[in-house]
């Protein structure tokens, strides 16, 4: 199936819709990503769902950011999709690192729309040690995006829009999910990765914590587990939420079953 085109929330979207008459998972790509980041999973999730998947703004190919950017506006990004392709019922919501916290402000922002999150080595601000690095690394991608030469990443390899990724990474620095994390109303899976160095279990357990109806686990694999082992993501995912009651032919969630056979972690 090949990827399209939408306009939402004042925004051009490349996307790709996977339709299938049961409930919907739409899966939110890392910082630095685009939909292919989901490329392994999507074969296993869509047999069984609809799935929906997209190159939020400033990465891949859609529109690219211009100026400062507040979480608000990926969330209302994403709620703009949903609109444009009149899904209207509850969905579930895997957010991949960055992606994790555009499903966490979409499901504080709006609550009914949500059935489960599944948040997959959540990045939701930095880790105390790494500012002056990050602040770096933003002033070298504002120099580029200044100067029209394209930045480079630490193996030498260009990076996409430098001034995008500025005003992603400026975005990191300031975020306070506290909020947002203590109401989630909705079963929430909380995944890391046994070999991640950039979120390692400890921090992901802190923040899992902080969740009224989290379900934490670690897995074995790192911090994009999407593709460094997407079938056992994929696996992990369909056990949620054949645990919760989101099942082909199900319009919605019900709670967290003790039997879903997920370990804490």
């Amino acid at each position: 199936m090949g990827t399209q085109w939408i306009e939402a929330n004042g925004a051009r979207f490349r996307y790709e819709h996977r339709r299938r008459d049961v409930g919907t998972l739409v899966l939110v790509h890392e910082m630095g990503g685009r939909l292919e980041s989901f490329d392994g999973i999507v074969a296993d999730l869509g047999e069984r769902w609809s799935v929906l998947r997209y190159d939020q703004r400033g990465a891949g190919q859609s529109d690219r950011i211009a100026g400062s950017l507040s979480l608000d506006t990926p969330a209302a990004d994403l709620a703009g999709i949903l609109d444009r392709l009149e899904i209207a019922g509850p969905v579930v919501v895997v957010g991949a690192a960055l992606g994790a916290s555009v499903a966490i402000r979409f499901a504080a922002k709006w609550p009914a729309r949500v059935a489960a999150l599944a948040l997959l080595a959540p990045s939701t601000g930095l880790i105390p040690g790494n500012y002056a690095a990050t602040i770096e690394k933003i002033e070298l991608l504002e120099k580029s995006a200044r100067e029209g030469t394209p930045a480079q990443a630490s193996n030498g390899a260009p990076l996409p829009d430098p001034a995008s990724s500025a005003a992603t990474w400026r975005m990191l620095i300031g975020l306070d999910l506290a909020a947002d994390l203590a109401g989630l109303p909705c079963p929430t899976l909380v995944a890391a990765g046994s070999r991640d160095s950039f979120r390692p279990p400890a921090h992901v357990a802190e923040i899992a914590a902080r969740i009224p109806k989290a379900q934490s686990l670690v897995l074995d694999t790192g911090h994009v587990m999407a593709i460094e082992t997407p079938h056992l993501v994929a696996a992990t995912i369909a056990t949620f939420l054949n645990g919760i009651g989101f099942v082909p032919g199900s319009s919605g969630s019900a709670g967290v079953s003790a039997s879903s056979g997920l370990a804490s972690g």
